[in-house]
């Protein structure tokens, strides 16, 4: 049998040149993939040297009648309430001494976080028609690589503030200049008596890693921590 041959010069040419350009290509893309692949790593490596601070939410268990209603905003006029408000989250801080933290921290209306900390101030009015009481729940939502030993979160209630931080590991009690975390999960829990119509409270939440807490070691890098805030009615007193 046979066998054809294409002799042509142009065709063998061309093939000549496909040749070349494949041979030149494999030599590129394992170059390429390399330099993508240390890329990623480098990114990946820097961002596990930092921990990231989750946003920060607040909501309200509303109530079906308008007569018991909560509602919340970031200014104390109120020109868009609503029952939740999200702040962004915080990425790559590093620890800081409270010392480092601002005077000005319950001043500032709305998000205000710094480089290496969360700050955001809201409002929550009575909108309803009768006084109720109320209670708040600080609690942590998310938290990894044990980050939560290490952290402080300072609460303002109309301008008085509390430090909280988990107790010591060793269980001698909290760590110094701090109110102990309620339990493992919930941070705080207070209520509200007596909370008028068209009264309002102020809040402000701070969250940093304590670089002085003896806690705040290596292992704990690249963790991440997210806490949030529930609000309910615990009690209705009609009007007359």
């Amino acid at each position: 049998m046979e066998v054809l041959r294409n002799n042509n010069p142009r065709i063998l040419k061309r093939r000549a040149k496909e040749i070349k350009k494949y041979s030149i290509l494999m030599k590129i893309i394992p170059a390429a993939l390399a330099v993508l692949i240390t890329v990623l790593a480098v990114v990946y490596i820097a961002s596990a040297l930092y921990t990231k601070f989750g946003s920060y939410t607040v909501r309200i268990d509303k109530y079906d009648s308008v007569q018991y209603a909560l509602t919340l905003s970031e200014t104390p006029d109120f020109p868009k309430p609503t029952a939740r408000l999200n702040s962004k989250a915080t990425q790559d801080i590093t620890n800081i001494s409270i010392k480092d933290l601002p005077m000005d921290l319950d001043s500032i209306n709305g998000e205000h976080s710094g480089k290496d900390y969360l700050a955001y101030t809201y409002y929550l009015k009575n909108a309803g028609q009768n006084i109720v009481d109320v209670e708040y729940m600080l609690y942590i939502a998310n938290t990894t690589l044990g980050i939560e030993k290490a952290v402080r979160v300072r609460l303002y209630v109309n301008g008085e503030s509390v430090d909280y931080a988990r107790t010591k590991t060793d269980g001698t009690g909290p760590e110094l200049g701090t109110v102990e975390f309620l339990t493992e999960s919930i941070i705080t829990r207070k209520n509200i008596y007596d909370f008028n119509p068209d009264e309002y409270v102020k809040f402000t939440v701070v969250i940093w890693l304590e670089g002085d807490d003896p806690e705040c070691v290596d292992s704990i890098i690249g963790g991440q921590f997210k806490i949030d805030m529930i609000i309910n009615i615990l009690k209705v007193d009609e009007a007359e």
